[in-house]
């Protein structure tokens, strides 16, 4: 199948975001280049840093060579919009979605990078392939750092690194479990394959509704449940959790680099927290729409998760993590972080992970 049939028709959906992005905030020429340059400078430091906290040395060595882009909100609606035609050629491996479907799909694509293209700060995308074969590609998203790094009145150095330090530690994450990008899509391939809910919408419908969620870490399994079938709202319940999980290791390495190497640090978490609640009814109901209340909760419970696993098994233990798709949390054991640790301690092969995720290893 070729991009369209496999998948979402991208030339349309980043057509409607790139008409919906709005323009980035005034800054001259020079200021511009600057903030290219510093923005590719402390990314460049970042993969050291996250090898210091985390002891996935040789992960991001690897991941040192990953493809960066500072983009404007364009770049990013058409780096976003890619990878999802990505995720969703998995839901369509076998089965090709209606042309008309597919338009009305690709047209909510679109308008949710739209919106998210004012929003987000950057995006790791594990399922890039450059040219020269190498896989992943870190955005950077210029317009929206300098809006936020003003708004907060942030230190400008110190917030450019503090934001690569996220990005950079998902590109060390994928480096260390380089069996994760096939998970997901085999993730997803289960979740369209699964028997749909009598009278619910049809399988790859029900599940390409959540597909742009999936993408933007904004999983709502919550949400799901009334139109999904018990085995799809388990395969979608196991993304969720591991969504969850790479989202909060990241948040933790944001805030782990201590004042020495970001010295404003401890006001940025406050300070960026606040201003991700911080909006008027009209723009309340936008991100409720888009699923980003549910994208913050998100951040909140797997960061939590890794702050209680760290405390126990420290990093050279949690990073085992990343082993094997066995050594996931299923989602409740990310309720309940002294489960999934006790299971990883007590036994070596990590067999016996209760979720459904064993299915198709």
């Amino acid at each position: 199948m070729d991009g369209v049939s496999a998948g979402i028709n991208s030339a349309l959906a980043a057509r409607i975001g790139a008409l919906l992005a709005r323009p980035g905030p005034d800054i001259t020429p020079a200021e511009g280049l600057h903030l290219v340059a510093d923005l590719r400078n402390q990314a460049g430091k970042a993969f050291g840093y996250v090898a210091e906290i985390t002891g996935l040395t040789g992960a991001a060595e690897d991941a040192s060579a990953t493809e960066m882009l500072v983009v404007d909100r364009r770049g990013l609606v058409r780096g976003v919009v890619g990878a999802i035609q990505s995720l969703a050629a998995s839901l369509w491996e076998h089965d090709e979605l209606p042309w008309a479907a597919r338009q009305v799909a690709s047209a909510q694509v679109g308008a949710l990078t739209g919106f998210l293209a004012y929003r987000m700060l950057g995006q790791y995308d594990p399922f890039h392939v450059s040219p020269d074969g190498q896989t992943g590609r870190i955005l950077l998203a210029a317009p929206n750092v300098l809006r936020f790094e003003r708004e907060l009145d942030a230190d400008p150095r110190d917030f450019h690194l503090w934001v690569a330090l996220h990005e950079v530690t998902h590109a060390v994450q994928f480096a260390a479990a380089p069996w994760l990008p096939g998970w997901i899509k085999g993730r997803l391939a289960a979740l369209a394959q699964a028997q749909p809910e009598p009278g619910g919408p049809g399988e790859l419908l029900a599940a390409f509704k959540h597909l742009p969620d999936l993408f933007a870490e904004e999983v709502r399994p919550q949400l799901a449940t009334p139109l999904l079938s018990p085995d799809q709202s388990r395969v979608l319940a196991d993304l969720a959790a591991t969504m969850s999980l790479l989202e909060g290791h990241s948040d933790v390495i944001m805030d782990a680099v201590g004042p020495k190497l970001v010295k404003t640090v401890e006001q940025l978490r406050p300070k960026f927290d606040a201003r991700r609640v911080a909006q008027g009814r009209f723009e309340r109901a936008l991100r409720r729409m888009a699923g980003i209340e549910a994208k913050t909760a998100q951040y909140v419970q797997g960061a939590a998760f890794v702050r209680a696993s760290l405390a126990e098994l420290g990093h050279e233990g949690f990073n085992a993590v990343f082993a094997s798709p066995q050594a996931l949390p299923s989602a409740a054991e990310l309720d309940n972080p002294r489960a999934w640790t006790t299971r990883l301690t007590g036994n070596a092969s990590f067999e016996g992970r209760p979720s459904s995720s064993q299915d198709e290893r």
